[in-house]
């Protein structure tokens, strides 16, 4: 594998492991799927980078021998044939846009419910930080031409909705997202008008980064957001600077 990729595993499978060493017992709860994670084997470089918040798991399903104690996936990311379903809707803004594309999620914790990514936001803090140091730190050497973050509770990881999370300890990244100038807290609005969405700084570089919710499943976005989706993923790319 060049080194236009990441080896996420080879990279990363110690200290990830090492987090699973310390999972809470209140976190298994008989969910015996979520004693084993599961990671990208590569996050390709210098790409449309799609975020989300951890990989699901369908009930009744078992963890196979040879994914215990971790398991690493390999992205199909070709256009030319069907895949897991998640990740259609990928290919198909890949296509549109004519970009190479690439795909991680901030958590390696296997759960069908989001809600319990909430709710350890609030009493198992350090679980879900040493993920995100993880996960943020793929994504700052993925260098991404451009981010798409495609479910509305993982954005909270990037910093949107931080009020909802000032009595805790920190959980975002602290990127400043500010849509209108905040006098409250003496801040200038971040969002650039020329491309109708934020910029943050990963690497010392300026990267756009667009908020949406799923792009598939039963939250999906409608046809007429996800087309504008679209256009607006193709327009930036093509101005991009």
């Amino acid at each position: 594998m060049k080194e236009s990729y990441i080896n996420v595993e080879k990279e990363y499978k110690e200290r990830i492991l090492k987090i699973w060493e310390e999972i809470p017992d209140n976190l298994i709860n008989g969910f015996e799927y979520r004693k084993f994670p599961i990671a990208p084997k590569y996050v390709k470089k210098n790409s449309l980078l799609f975020i989300g918040i951890n990989p699901s798991f369908r009930k009744g399903s078992e963890i196979r021998e040879f994914e215990k104690p971790i398991a690493f996936y390999d992205l199909d990311t070709s256009t030319n044939k069907k895949g897991i379903q998640y990740f259609e809707k990928f290919k198909d803004i890949a296509a549109y846009c004519k970009t190479d594309w690439t795909h991680i999620d901030l958590f390696f914790i296997r759960e069908s419910k989001q809600k319990l990514i909430d709710n350890l936001t609030f009493d198992n803090i350090p679980f879900l930080t040493k993920q995100l140091d993880i996960s943020f730190e793929i994504i700052e050497n993925a260098q991404p031409k451009l981010i798409v973050v495609s479910n509305a509770l993982a954005s909270e990881f990037f910093g949107k909705m931080k009020k909802r999370h000032y009595a805790f300890d920190k959980i975002w990244k602290g990127y400043e997202l500010f849509f209108e100038d905040n006098e409250c807290c003496n801040k200038k609005r971040t969002f650039d008008d020329s491309i109708g969405t934020y910029r943050i700084f990963i690497g010392g570089k300026s990267v756009p980064i667009l908020f949406s919710s799923m792009l598939s499943g039963q939250r999906a976005l409608d046809i007429g957001s996800y087309e504008r989706l679209k256009w607006q993923i193709k327009f930036i790319l093509s101005v991009r600077k």
